[in-house]
């Protein structure tokens, strides 16, 4: 009977990182390892031969957890030939989806610790905390956002990469309900606005 094949160090981390998701949303910062080892299905001393510490367990999970690529290979499948209105609108609803998924994970983490924001890693973790996307997690989503755009270039009356900055600040602003029935929520809708503005011809 043959054995498995171990796991890669860059796979032992993989799969440690998944199975402290559930963990760290459940009950926040506070797990232990041995809790870590058990969801992970190894020993405690494991964990310890790819993560140095607890906290940066912690900081690769929550790291990990808001990485956007589904909404990135939503934003790569988006149909050639859309007009220009339905693109804006399609970009819309993947940005907006992807900040409510990782306000989400935050909710979390606040609801769990029992703290209004999930206390950040200290300095010894070697990397700094964002309250937040981390920000190449959000460059990423810009970066789609202008490839998703570049068919329509001629089109559009500024360049493509402050277009997707437009887009991607007006996803952040709009993601917030103002009101019950929320307007703003439509994002073909606001797609109109982004494209023709708020007033009739040329006034």
């Amino acid at each position: 009977m043959s054995r498995a094949t171990p796991l890669s160090p860059d796979e032992r981390r993989r799969a440690i990182v998944e199975a402290t998701l559930p963990l760290l949303l459940d009950r926040g910062p506070e797990i232990s390892t041995r809790e870590i080892a058990q969801a992970a299905g190894v020993a405690e001393g494991t964990i310890f031969r790819v993560f140095d510490t607890k906290h940066d367990i912690i900081h690769a999970t929550i790291h990990a957890a808001l990485e956007p690529d589904a909404a990135l290979a939503v934003l790569d499948a988006l149909p050639e030939g859309q007009p220009l209105t339905e693109r804006i609108a399609a970009i819309l609803d993947v940005l907006r989806g992807e900040i409510r998924r990782t306000r989400s994970i935050f909710m979390h983490l606040a609801q769990s610790s029992g703290r209004l924001h999930p206390p950040p890693p200290p300095a010894s973790a070697g990397k700094p905390w964002v309250a937040g996307q981390a920000p190449e997690g959000r460059q990423r989503l810009v970066d789609a956002v202008i490839v998703a755009l570049g068919a329509y270039t001629d089109d559009l009356a500024v360049p493509t990469d402050f277009a997707a900055q437009v887009l991607t600040a007006l996803s952040f602003a709009t993601s917030f309900p103002l009101t019950e029935d929320n307007p703003l929520a439509e994002s073909s809708q606001l797609a109109l606005v982004v494209l023709h503005g708020i007033a009739k011809g040329e006034s």
